[in-house]
Order: structure tokens, then C-alpha cells, then sequence
């Protein structure tokens, strides 16, 4: 099973990324830290929809949060409360999982940079041999081997647990990518109003610039740099997206008018609709309420 899903990982993602990164670093003057960078933006862009869409998703989720919080008060039924959520999703074009979807594209990615700086960079003739096997034939790419590994006097295919010492540029890759990660996460929208919940998310905020910067003491510095740079995208396009509230900086996207949650919340704050009054009492000249038969009777 690994080896078929090596058989595919390899020539449809790995080896793409590893001669885009050859020629990135030749139009960049040689210079495989800026090939990183400009390779980050350009997955970036690339993914911009999927980006764009996750953020109003989780816009659109956080304006639907009193129509939740109503629903798992009023039904305590799980199944017709699920149903409710359901419906509730429907009318307001929410899906719940539309904000995954970078993140979940992200991964891929990050593990085919790590096999490719390694095998990119390599230490050995050996690997020189075994990089020449996933090298296009092109003869732009194969006579920019080998590569310089050195950006900004960091080794890029070097770790920070093999680093000299805790002074080591690499150390300093590990600290930005715990920082920018944190303030990717304080950047983005919280979407529930569930106290609760809203404590995980907290904590989660607080979890995942540990758990990255841990990771990132096993990865190459230049997996690193990605991640910064990849972060501090990420941190512009929630500023963009969603402002700062506590700077008192408004968002430049505006959220489409009328955006549908709002126009479900507003429909679920008017009161219910009087009922339609009842019939009104027949009247005829007999009296009220009397058909013409029963007069008839009443007669002489």
C-alpha cells in the first residue's frame, strides 16, 4: 500500500515541485531561499479561491451563531437537531466543512517540501545520483545542480536539532514559525458563540504554534522559511478578510449585500405574524348568526 501511494505521490507532486524549485532558483540568481519564498506565494495564489472562500465561510458561520445557539435550545432531540442544523446550513449557503479546505491542502504540500529540499540538497554523491532520477531532462534544470543551500547564512536542508548551538539561525525558524502561527489563529474569525467551545478554540490557538514549532525542530530550516512566509500570508488575507477589531481596522472585503446569514437573522428576529382574524359572524336581517330556514321555523 505505501509503495502505490509512493508510485503516485512521487511523479504527480514530488517531482513537479522539485524542478519547479531548480528553476525558480535560476530566475532568482541562484538563490534557493528566494526560490521558497516565491515558490510559497505562488502556491498562494494558486489557492487563493479555496482561501477566499474559506474566509467567508467562516464569516458566514460566525453570523450564523445566534440561529445555532436557538436551535440547540429549542431541540434536544440530537437527530431533529441535527436535521434543524441542517436546513439552517442550506438557506444560509454555509458548509460547515468549506473552512477546511486549505488547511487540509496544506498538508500535502508541507510533506512534499520536506522530501524535496532533502533530496534538492543533497549531501552525498549518492544522493546526487538518486536527485538526477527525478530531474526533468531539460537541460535548464540539469546544469543548475548542484544548488547553493545557504539564505541569509542559514543551511537550508540543515535542522535545527542538528544545529551547533541554540544560537544558530535555525533556532531563530523555529521561534517565527510558533509566533507567525499564533497570530495567524488570533487573526482569524472566531466562528461560535458557544462558551464552551470558544474555550477550545482558545486553546487550540495556544496548541498549534506549540505543536508546528515542535515539528519544525525535525524539519529542514527551509521547510521552515515556507511556513513563516506561508503564515504571514495567511495573516494579511484574515486582516483583509476580517480586520482588526481592537485596532479599529475595518475589513477591505466586504461580505456580500444582503449576505444570506444576515438576511436569515434579521427574518429570525421579526415577530411571528398576527393570525388572521376569524371569520365574522353571519348576519342577515333575520338576526345574527340565523340562516333563513330557521327564521322560516320561528314564524307564525
Amino acid at each position: 500500500m505505501i509503495g502505490v501511494i509512493g508510485d503516485i505521490f512521487t511523479p504527480i507532486l514530488l517531482d513537479p515541485m522539485m524542478n519547479f524549485l531548480i528553476i525558480l532558483n535560476n530566475v532568482l540568481f541562484g538563490s534557493f531561499g528566494l526560490a521558497i519564498i516565491a515558490f510559497t506565494i505562488v502556491i498562494r495564489l494558486v489557492t487563493f479561491p479555496l482561501t477566499r472562500r474559506q474566509l467567508h465561510q467562516s464569516r458566514a458561520m460566525q453570523q450564523v451563531q445566534p440561529r445555532i445557539q436557538e436551535i440547540n435550545k429549542k431541540y434536544s432531540d440530537p437527530k431533529r437537531r441535527q436535521e434543524e442544523m441542517m436546513k439552517l446550513y442550506k438557506e444560509a449557503g454555509v458548509n460547515p466543512l468549506g473552512c477546511l479546505g486549505p488547511m487540509l491542502l496544506q498538508f500535502p504540500i508541507l510533506i512534499a517540501l520536506f522530501y524535496a529540499i532533502r533530496q534538492t540538497l543533497p549531501e552525498s554523491p549518492e544522493s546526487l545520483e538518486s536527485l538526477s532520477t527525478h530531474l526533468y531532462s531539460w537541460s535548464y534544470i540539469q546544469h543548475a545542480i548542484p544548488l547553493n543551500e545557504f539564505f541569509l547564512g542559514m543551511d537550508l536542508k540543515l535542522t535545527p536539532n542538528d544545529a551547533p548551538s541554540y544560537l544558530h539561525p535555525a533556532w531563530l525558524l523555529v521561534l517565527l514559525v510558533g509566533l507567525t502561527t499564533w497570530a495567524q489563529t488570533k487573526t482569524t474569525v472566531t466562528t461560535t458563540t458557544d462558551e464552551r467551545a470558544r474555550a477550545q478554540q482558545q486553546m487550540m490557538a495556544y496548541m498549534m504554534p506549540v505543536m508546528f514549532a515542535f515539528f519544525a525542530l525535525s524539519f529542514p530550516t527551509g521547510v521552515s522559511l515556507y511556513w513563516v512566509v506561508n503564515s504571514v500570508i495567511g495573516i494579511g488575507f484574515n486582516i483583509v478578510t476580517y480586520g482588526l477589531p481592537w485596532l479599529k481596522i475595518e475589513p477591505l472585503l466586504k461580505p456580500p449585500t444582503p449576505a444570506p446569514a444576515a438576511a436569515l437573522a434579521s427574518r429570525a428576529a421579526t415577530p411571528a405574524q398576527s393570525a388572521p382574524e376569524p371569520a365574522r359572524e353571519l348576519r342577515t336581517a333575520n338576526g345574527p348568526g340565523r340562516s333563513k330556514r330557521q327564521n322560516r321555523r320561528r314564524r307564525p
